[in-house]
Order: C-alpha cells, then structure tokens, then sequence
C-alpha cells in the first residue's frame, strides 16, 4: 500500500537525462508514481533532496527541471520524503558513497526497490535483489507491484502488525477512527497497542509521535457512564502505553447531530496517507473467518476526512476530549 524507493541522485542529472529522448519521461513518471502511493528516501539526514536541487538537476532542460521540482515539492508536502540517518563517514563524495548509504537503510529496512543507473549497477560490486535500473524501471516487476492500493488481511495481531509497520514507520501523526473505539474491550484496545508499538520504528533512532483516538461517545463501555469517566478510563489505559513507546495520545468523543452524517467510517489517517478500514479497527485473538479490506485514500480524500474530525470545523459534535502524554 505504501512502498518505499531509493534513488541515486545521477539519475537527476542531465548527461543521463539527455542520453535518451525517454528519459525525462522515466524520471517524471517515477517521481509522480511515488507521490501516488510510495515514499522517497531522503539520505543523508534529509541533505539528498538539497544535494539533487542544488547540485544535480540545476543542469536539466527547463520544461524537466521545472517538472521534477513540482514533483519532489509534492513528495516534499506530503511528507513523502523521509530522513534517514546521516552518513558518520562525513558528506558523500561519489554516487556510490550515496548507493553505500541506500545499502546502510536497506540493510536494516529492506527497501522495495533502490533506483539506480546501469553503471553504477556494474560498477557497485554487489548483487541486490532490490535494484532496478532506470531505463527499464516501468516495466519492472517491482514498479508494476506498487499499483496494489488494496491489502486483504485478517483481523490478527500479526496482519495488524504487517500492514501498519510500513505505514506508521515515518508517520508522525496518526488518527484512529472508528464509532466503536473503547478503552473496555481489548479487540480495540489492542490495535491501539500494535499502533503505539510499531509507530516510529524505523530501524535505528525511535520517533515519538501524536496519536488521536476519534470514537463515538454514546459507544463508549460501560454503558451510562460520564464523559469525564470515560476519558478517564482512557487515560488509565494509555499511561503504560506512553511510558513504553513514548507517544503523546489525544481522546476525542463525540456526537453525531440530528439530519446530519452520521459517525460511521473508519479510518487510520497519518500525516502521509490515509487508510479506509470500513470493517472496523477492531483486533481478534481468532479471526480466520474475520478478514478485511484496507485501501489507501487518495491524498484529497485523506485531507478531507482528516477535517471532519478537526473540532473547529467538523459536522460532528464533540462532547469532551483529554490530552494524555
């Protein structure tokens, strides 16, 4: 649903962008394909993207210089471009000082696929399963099994776990929604917990983030308790939660209000994607027979439904929230 690419930054410049009329074409549709549904390492402590602007594509024809910016600035809003660590060795002097600093993230995180020219492939010294070199990279297996927007899984710790590790690994917001969340019944908890676990683990430094939780008031357990009880009964359960993982945590409860939509789907919204999970966010211990469908939300879509749950303009009603951190 989400794959992360490596490239090289020679492929950015203009003797292999003018080597081949097609060329242009290749980078433009690679970049604009990882805006779709994809992420772009950023190496080097985020200095790939200033190394490609201001040293490698200055030199490109204007109509694909001009292109490539739009597309790395889409990346770029979409926080789509993500930091890895920097090289200890000091700044890359050569294409394979940056091919040795793919391989240092590849190891510890398997990329799906480091984009890389045909010279440097020979020249590298080392086999990869991950490699696909630019001039055939379209019509790579490796490209072509990215258009996969849809995962099928059941709802198992393990599948939980496998789909969510990809999209929370950079995340630095996440919102959970769904009517049914509860802090009583642990098919909902524990997602919350597999969220919490596995969100900012990108293979060396931990990130902490912000989780929201948006659930329905009146679905709240027990029922006929306060407001205040059930945010209080949150707070309860995600205190181990932050002390483990470090997150901060917000609970929003609300109120669907008469004529208008009601509080039904449910979505994992994070500050890079979103996710439509309409069979619920609910985690079971046997869950064979429980699958579901979870789809990537194109990028307009995620803005939206990431508004219906902002208290300052939502159509819903908020009956009370806490912050818990």
């Amino acid at each position: 649903m989400l794959y992360e690419f490596a490239m090289t930054p020679d492929l950015f410049d203009a003797s292999v962008a003018n080597t081949d009329k097609s060329a242009g074409v290749i980078l433009t549709e690679l970049l604009r394909g990882i805006a779709e549904n994809g992420l772009l390492a950023n190496l080097h402590k985020d200095r790939w993207l200033r190394h490609v602007t201001e040293n490698r594509a200055t030199a490109l024809p204007p109509a694909l210089k001009d292109k490539v910016f739009t597309c790395l600035k889409v990346l770029n809003d979409r926080h789509r471009l993500v930091r890895h660590p920097k090289c200890m060795a000091g700044d890359p002097d050569t294409d394979q000082d940056w091919l040795n600093l793919a391989f240092d993230s590849h190891d510890r995180i398997p990329f799906h696929a480091i984009i890389l020219s045909q010279v440097l492939i020979d020249s590298c010294g080392r086999e990869c399963d991950a490699f696909v070199e630019f001039f055939g990279s379209l019509d790579s297996a490796q490209w072509n099994g990215r258009r996969k927007r849809t995962l099928s899984l059941t709802k198992s710790d393990t599948d939980y776990r496998s789909a969510l590790a990809p999209i929370l690994r950079y995340a630095k917001s996440l919102v959970l929604i769904d009517p049914w969340l509860n802090a009583q019944e642990s098919r909902y908890f524990d997602t919350v917990t597999i969220c919490s676990n596995v969100m900012g683990q990108r293979g060396h430094a931990r990130r902490q983030g912000r989780i929201d939780i948006h659930a329905e008031a009146g679905k709240q357990k027990p029922y006929g308790r306060t407001v205040g009880d059930y945010l209080t009964a949150w707070e309860q359960k995600l205190r181990p939660l932050i002390a483990a993982d470090g997150h901060r945590f917000r609970v929003f409860l609300w109120e669907s209000l008469p004529g208008s939509e009601s509080m039904h789907d449910r979505f994992i919204l994070t500050d890079q994607c979103g996710i439509s999970t309409p069979g619920g966010l609910d985690c079971r211990t046997h869950s064979h027979a429980n699958s579901t469908d979870w789809s990537l939300l194109d990028e307009d879509v995620r803005q939206r439904r990431w508004a219906d749950y902002d208290p300052t303009m939502s159509s819903f009603k908020l009956i009370g929230n806490a912050e818990v951190s």
